[in-house]
């Protein structure tokens, strides 16, 4: 069974919200949308542990493929679980949960994991079809979920560091020995 909290699930959401609406809005510096400024998905890229899919839009079809192989789910159906998925994550209580009538659906579509690698600096990769230029390009995305907690742009833990320098302030060694104490 796949367990995530809402930040994890948001993710999936996204997937599955982008798929069934076909396209990205541009949003303004207070994350309003900008309803008359869209690009249509051509495709989203998504590395899983089983393989690399491609889910591409063609009309009101979504088709997935890996390698050789592909098959397609009406872009309806990726509606209609966006649209559960979110229901049941604003629903959830607790830090971690599971919705397993989603789970049916992302085994259907190859996502087995719910949140893009660690290692990996985007959460979600798309090619869109720029109007203007008539251009293609791939664009990856980090997605943060206002739908649990507020979320952190930075996971701080024992190996993340800052190192802070202050000017003009004259300490004496025993009162920076106190403040290194008090951070501790």
């Amino acid at each position: 069974m796949l367990k995530g909290n809402k930040g994890e699930w948001s993710e999936i959401y996204t997937l599955l919200k982008l798929l069934g609406d076909k396209k990205v809005y541009v949003g303004d510096e207070n994350l309003n949308r900008i309803p008359d400024l869209l690009y249509p998905i051509v495709k989203i890229l998504r590395d899983e542990s089983n393989g690399n899919y491609e889910y591409s839009v063609k009309d009101e079809l979504i088709i997935i493929s890996e390698n050789d192989t592909e098959f397609s789910i009406p872009v309806i159906v990726f509606k209609e679980q966006a649209e559960y998925l979110f229901t049941q994550i604003k629903e959830a209580h607790g830090s971690s949960f599971e919705v397993p009538e989603i789970e049916v659906f992302l085994k259907e579509i190859k996502c087995s994991t719910l949140k893009a690698k660690s290692t990996s600096k985007t959460d979600i990769r798309i090619v869109i079809h720029d109007l203007k230029t008539n251009l293609q390009p791939e664009l990856g995305f980090s997605i943060k979920s206002q739908l649990g907690g507020a979320s952190t742009l930075l996971n701080a833990g024992k190996t993340t560091n800052f190192e802070y320098r202050i000017k003009n302030c004259n300490l004496s060694d025993n009162e920076v020995n106190n403040i290194i104490l008090l951070t501790y």
